[in-house]
């Protein structure tokens, strides 16, 4: 402040403001003109005092407070993205907490999509849980809508996911409404269409267009009645003479960002008969 006092510019500043302040007085019935140059005088110098008194710290001090409000920001950057992080994992976990509610066994395990494999015809994906994450090869992946495939294989800390449209899937299931059993297997002409097939199915079924179709459980891979998809029509294979049901899943798997793994659950690796 003691500068901006002997600043020859700020006592010519101060001498015209005196000055307008004066003619302002005698000016008849307060002039506009005179009262406006007033004003405009008046926020000039408090700005400058503002800014005269503000220049009293040291250029070490504002590089000290610059430095710690850059430490600061950053932290609460970080702990906006561990909030974020922390929101979004429990939105995921929200979404099975009726499976889970219904079957206290499972070990669910949310999980993201890195990426889809492009060479593969039958819509494969990686997720970014592996080994570490207690992850096993042939663990059921589903979403909320129910079962989408398979871990085909693991790393340490992702894995390979073969879906339900794929041939390479062997899941045994049944009509929820039926009880006609089967094999859920993909096949190439219907894959393109989010579609699947309960093969093997008795010639003598009773399964009808619209039936649910659930795992049986009989295998110990997947555990019993994980929805699979509805029956959306009858066929009759011509080449070697069986019947099989064309079921569309209650997911479209070609377009999945997450999923879960069943991790765990009771009667993994039994087979029952």
């Amino acid at each position: 402040m003691r500068n901006f006092l002997h600043n020859k510019n700020s006592k010519i500043l101060i001498i015209t403001l005196v000055i307008l302040t004066v003619m302002s007085v005698f000016s008849h019935n307060g002039s506009n003109i005179f009262s406006g140059a007033v004003n405009t005088v008046t926020k000039g110098l408090s700005t400058l005092t503002a800014g005269a008194a503000s220049s009293d710290k040291s250029k070490e001090e504002l590089e000290k407070e610059n430095e710690q409000l850059k430490k600061e920001n950053a932290e609460l950057r970080e702990q906006l993205v561990d909030y974020l992080d922390t929101k979004e994992e429990n939105a995921k976990l929200w979404k099975y907490y009726e499976l889970k509610k219904e079957n206290p066994s499972y070990d669910i395990l949310p999980a993201g999509v890195l990426r889809r494999d492009a060479n593969d015809d039958f819509y494969s994906f990686t997720l970014d849980k592996g080994s570490t994450d207690n992850v096993e090869k042939n663990d059921p992946v589903i979403t909320e809508n129910g079962l989408i495939g398979w871990v085909s294989d693991v790393e340490l800390t992702t894995c390979r996911v073969r879906t339900i449209l794929s041939p390479d899937t062997k899941a045994s299931a049944i009509d929820k409404k039926t009880s006609d059993n089967g094999i859920i297997s993909g096949n190439a002409e219907y894959c393109d269409d989010n579609l699947t097939c309960l093969t093997k199915i008795a010639e003598n079924n009773k399964i009808k267009v619209g039936d649910i179709v659930v795992t049986s459980g009989t295998g110990g891979v997947y555990p019993k009645n994980l929805i699979i998809g509805k029956v959306k029509e009858l066929k009759f294979n011509s080449y070697d003479t069986t019947r099989y049901a064309v079921v569309e899943p209650y997911e479209d798997i070609r377009t999945v960002t997450s999923a879960a793994i069943i991790t765990d659950f009771d009667g993994k690796g039994e087979v029952k008969k």
